[in-house]
């Protein structure tokens, strides 16, 4: 990692739902924080251009015309929770998986609980869209509340029972 790589960008998107931080380095998009009231408001610093773009597409996608990101994506996370965030980021726009289906995707088919964990460490919201996966038998749960969730995949055009139905 060079020197440019250790200034640190925060950005608050300002939406609907409430404010996301986005934060990262020059070169890769390394949090995204869900709204939390708890939380005092986020001076912005810096301007890399991957904090950036990605702050421009958050806005694109609450704005309804962006359904895919891409910008740079880096976390730390262990080599179980890395191999899960990566797969959220296959699930599509308007979709939604079950926790079996990613531990199926990760070789652990066993493991629907563990994902449940890894999903509630994911550091990058929405870009790694953990909104996406529910539990078998309900909408499971999320780092920024089952409303906030249910209001994400809304805006992506499906409902919390729609997303139900699919898994039967």
């Amino acid at each position: 990692m060079n020197h440019s790589d250790t200034n640190v960008t925060t950005i608050t998107v300002e939406t609907e739902l409430g404010d996301f931080v986005v934060e990262g380095t020059d070169r890769f998009v390394t949090k995204v924080e869900l709204p939390d009231g708890m939380l005092p408001r986020r001076i912005d610093v810096g301007r890399s251009a991957a904090v950036l773009t990605a702050a421009g597409q958050l806005r694109e996608y609450f704005a309804g015309t962006r359904t895919v990101f891409d910008v740079p994506l880096l976390s730390m996370g262990t080599p179980f929770q890395e191999s899960v965030w990566k797969t959220l980021e296959t699930i599509s726009y308007g979709t939604v998986e079950s926790y079996g289906w990613v531990a199926d995707r990760i070789g652990r088919p066993l493991s629907a609980r563990p994902v449940g964990q890894a999903l509630g460490k994911n550091p990058i919201a929405i870009f790694r869209p953990c909104h996406r996966v529910v539990a078998a038998d309900g909408i499971g749960g999320f780092g920024g509340g089952v409303a906030l969730k249910q209001a994400l995949l809304a805006l992506e055009g499906v409902s919390a029972n729609e997303a139900l139905q699919s898994l039967s």
